[in-house]
């Protein structure tokens, strides 16, 4: 699987999968673990979780039933913002890592920005980073000012920055900035087709008239260059499926390259259409939002 390599020199495979919301919200049960096993029988070795979504303990026990060494696996989770702080992050940590059942983490992130916990939240994971038992250290979610008041104090520069990314919703500023300082750009909700959010299906960019034509050239699916969209142009990309016919059509990108008129076009369909939370708005929300024991 094509990896890209972090600022600190660590591989990150470019498609990995989400586990936000699989069977139900903050659901860890046998159905997620089943669900998370399917994906990495067909291939996925990247997994994305978070200690909001509950399914940590699914996530674990699914890559400790799949038989692959845990080396194999780059698996990322998230500190939520009832969690940060001097006195909470590593607790949130050593509570995450006893779910997943794992020795070390590929790569820990802030889940949202919280600027009044950041510092005191940050110099903790890097304590954690120093210790061994993080790889990588990244952030989700944060703004452009967030990461320029971490940067001047941070020891351990941020790898990455997962963002809420779709050709609706292309943050091209951001991703700019996060790429001149050379941390990496994720996508999180890369179809924008999350149906955590009311906006109907026939204003979400896979049902995009351009997209349709480019995906009809190729004889490929729409959600395909979304994603081969996103993975030329050097993002990451985490989509979500529980369908085993819709994960290996997710992981099938290699036949097909789109050319530079297609990159530009998919870009340029921008609406300013955020469909998930806003990191201007989100802070009430999230203290209210509680991580599963």
């Amino acid at each position: 699987m094509q990896t890209i390599t972090l600022n600190n020199g660590v591989k990150i495979p470019q498609l990995g999968y989400g586990t936000a919301a699989i069977g139900g919200w903050q659901a860890d049960n046998d159905y997620v673990k089943d669900t998370i096993l399917k994906a990495i029988e067909l291939g996925f070795r990247h997994i994305d979780t978070a200690s909001l979504y509950g399914n940590e303990r699914s996530v674990g026990r699914a890559i400790q039933e799949s038989g692959i060494p845990r080396e194999e696996f780059f698996v990322t989770t998230k500190v939520w913002h009832t969690e940060q702080g001097a006195a909470n992050t590593v607790h949130a940590f050593d509570r995450s890592r006893e779910r997943l059942q794992m020795e070390y983490l590929d790569l820990y992130l802030i889940h949202w920005p919280y600027p009044e916990k950041t510092q005191e939240t940050w110099t903790e994971m890097e304590g954690l980073l120093d210790d061994g038992l993080i790889k990588s250290l990244g952030l989700s979610n944060f703004r452009a000012s967030d990461i320029t008041d971490l940067l001047s104090y941070a020891r351990h520069k941020p790898v990455y920055n997962q963002l809420e990314l779709h050709p609706y919703f292309t943050q091209k500023e951001l991703a700019d900035f996060c790429t001149a300082h050379d941390i990496a750009v994720s996508c999180w909700s890369p179809l924008g087709t999350g149906e955590w959010n009311d906006t109907p299906k026939d204003e979400k960019p896979i049902l995009d008239a351009a997209i349709a034509e480019i995906a009809a050239k190729h004889n490929v699916s729409a959600v395909q260059v979304i994603l081969k969209w996103n993975l030329q142009s050097g993002r990451i990309v985490i989509p979500k499926s529980e369908t085993p016919k819709n994960m290996a059509s997710n992981l099938d990108l290699d036949g097909f390259t789109l050319d530079a008129q297609e990159i530009t076009r998919i870009g340029s369909l921008d609406k300013g259409k955020r469909f998930g939370g806003d990191p201007d708005h989100v802070h009430d929300n999230a203290m209210a939002q509680i991580v599963p024991a």
